[in-house]
């Protein structure tokens, strides 16, 4: 397959999601994450709460004659277990649940482009080296996170995505403001007003985007967790738009921002304003 060809399809790939967005009760934007999405928020919790083992069990209310661990979260890769003390505390998993037989479809890619066996290796792996424990493979581990599901695929040769993209994402504009499935006014002013002008084309659709990745939460910027509903379904088109979206994160804090994701996609600064 041509270069070119790969990236489009690897686009129109990764905004697919976008494409089935749906009205929700209330007029609000729900999107469609399938079965990704109790995965997506499990991953999401483990990350946001990192209590040290002295204070997790805090919020804790232990009921007499029950297993404490019974309701206490951990997260892939952990495992719940009594400190001497009687309370439930998290660790690294000693053992991943497995059949007798692997599952080949239970292998999942890092974002090192290593496969594991599951989820729960992969992210045991992460919690042995954010613990610096001697079980701990690779030190740069620590930063671990799942990149899609399947093994890892072969590195494919990457393009310049700038103009692609930009022409992609606009054409998905399009249709979702011919499906009536584009909500929110200012965006259908944005989208008119992209129509008549071609340098528009290209800016809009950029910012429009990155509002609609911000989400989970909605706090003006966009985190890896955000983007595993539109990388993980991918799986061997996947190693085409990481490099891309790595060098997107100029300060390497895993959090994109609107004014990297912009300049990432080709905008001048004076191009780039806040819509979200």
């Amino acid at each position: 397959m041509k270069p070119c060809a790969f990236v489009v399809i690897l686009i129109i790939s990764l905004l697919f999601p976008s494409i089935q967005a749906k009205k929700g009760k209330h007029g609000k934007k729900r999107a469609d994450w399938d079965l990704l999405e109790p995965m997506v928020e499990m991953i999401h919790k483990e990350d946001k709460y990192l209590p040290s083992e002295g204070d997790e069990s805090k919020k804790d209310k232990i009921v007499p004659g029950a297993n404490p661990c019974a309701n206490h979260f951990c997260g892939w890769g952990k495992e719940c277990k009594l400190n001497e003390k009687g309370k439930p505390t998290c660790h690294c998993a000693t053992e991943c649940p497995q059949g007798p037989i692997p599952d080949p479809l239970d292998r999942v890619c890092s974002n090192t482009n290593v496969t594991y066996s599951s989820i729960c290796h992969l992210y045991r792996e992460r919690c042995r080296c954010r613990r610096d424990m001697p079980s701990c493979t690779n030190p740069k581990h620590k930063h671990l996170h799942l990149q899609y599901l399947g093994e890892c695929k072969g590195k494919h040769k990457t393009t310049n995505l700038n103009i692609l993209t930009k022409l992609a994402l606009l054409q998905v504009m399009r249709d979702l403001k011919k499906r009536q499935e584009l909500y929110g006014d200012q965006w259908i002013q944005l989208i008119e007003e992209a129509e008549r002008d071609d340098h528009l084309k290209h800016v809009y659709p950029v910012i429009w985007k990155y509002c609609d990745l911000d989400n989970k939460p909605h706090d003006k910027h966009v985190s890896h967790h955000e983007l595993i509903p539109l990388t993980a379904p991918v799986i061997p088109l996947e190693s085409c738009i990481e490099p891309f979206l790595r060098s997107c994160d100029t300060d390497s804090d895993e959090k994109i921002t609107l004014k990297e994701w912009g300049k990432c996609l080709g905008l001048e600064e004076n191009e780039i304003f806040e819509r979200c």
